[in-house]
């Protein structure tokens, strides 16, 4: 009988050490990239980060629902919470990408994220001593530390492409003569438009008979507008709406001033040619009638004339591609299926 229990207890102490070492196994966190170790903080935050995109990923898919087993439910084939774990891990490498090019270019002296960590604290404690004091402060009073990584790297980017001794920020008339043909659209310069146009605001300005009434005056002009007749010359005979008439001549130079004062006739007039004109429109509590009386086009902005922002441009593509070719490259050394097993553990918490 004793020999029966020892046996019993035996079994059972193995069982404890079996299992013991199992969850002592899968709840280790080692995790490094590159030279840089990462502990469990700063891979829960690059998580945090991460968790909109991946819960985005999943909302169209069957059994997307975000509910209490939404991140340990498989969702055709896919783990939610493995997902996240690998979107941090890929944050990560693109951070320690950014951190370490800065540290040996001399821009950080501490490319860990507690160092990145404790520029944030200092950053804090150094607008909130200003503000204190009454001294001016540009930005937020305060930064979060997601707002803050995005200001550090935004600066860290800008230094890097200030210094053109650095690798691909020289720019060659070649560079951006290519830039420039492959973006040609986008520095075509909008067409110089002439424009006669009626607008009357009936919408609390007037009752119902007396907007009828101009309505059906600017369906009358409207009717006799033709290559001969323009609407300057018959809206203007008619002394009930010549208040109401309007003349603009939008040049491409022009065009964000009148778009802030005149947006919605820019808008119904926009695919107008020389010599055509809307109907009569009722929008938004007004009618409109519209003529583009003259159009002409005008040649893309000469490259000359942006030069700098395209070299601008391309610095900054330059410095995305060396980031994100480090980032590639970096050797990442943890076992994924520990990682998963944390991400699971901790993704409530």
């Amino acid at each position: 009988m004793k020999k029966k229990i020892c046996v019993i207890i035996t079994i059972i102490i193995l069982a404890i050490l079996v299992f013991g070492g199992f969850f002592l196994w899968q709840s280790q966190f080692s995790l490094s990239i590159g030279e840089s170790k990462i502990d469990k903080e700063e891979f829960l935050d690059a998580a945090a980060g991460k968790m909109y995109e991946v819960t985005e990923y999943f909302s169209g898919k069957s059994g997307g629902a975000m509910d209490a087993g939404f991140w340990e439910r498989e969702i055709e084939g896919e783990f939610p919470y493995k997902k996240l774990a690998d979107a941090a891990l890929e944050e990560l490498k693109y951070f320690h990408a950014v951190y370490d090019l800065a540290k040996e270019k001399g821009y950080v002296e501490d490319a860990s994220y507690q160092g990145f960590k404790a520029r944030w604290e200092a950053e804090n404690q150094y607008r909130k001593e200003q503000i204190a004091k009454g001294g001016a402060v540009y930005g937020l009073s305060e930064y979060t530390l997601e707002l803050y990584r995005e200001y550090e790297m935004d600066t860290l980017q800008k230094q890097y492409c200030e210094d053109l001794d650095n690798e691909g920020m020289v720019i060659t008339d070649a560079d951006r003569e290519q830039y420039y043909t492959e973006h040609a659209v986008s520095y075509q310069r909008e067409d110089d438009r002439v424009l006669d146009y009626v607008k009357i605001p009936y919408a609390g300005e007037m009752d119902e008979e007396q907007a009828k009434g101009l309505k059906d005056i600017l369906t009358a002009v409207y009717k006799k507008l033709d290559k001969d007749t323009t609407l300057a010359e018959t809206a203007g005979a008619e002394k009930a709406i010549v208040p109401y008439l309007e003349h603009a001549e939008v040049t491409a130079d022009e065009l964000n001033m009148y778009s802030r004062s005149i947006g919605d006739v820019l808008e119904y007039a926009w695919n107008l040619q020389a010599g055509e004109s809307t109907a009569v429109l009722d929008e938004n509590g007004c009618f409109y009638l519209i003529e583009c009386t003259d159009r002409k086009a005008n040649e893309p902005t000469p490259m000359e004339e942006i030069k700098d922002n395209i070299n601008k441009t391309l610095r900054e593509e330059n410095y995305d591609k060396i980031v994100a070719e480090r980032a590639e490259k970096a050797e990442v050394e943890g076992d994924m299926e520990r990682i998963y097993f944390f991400m699971k553990k901790n993704i409530n918490n």
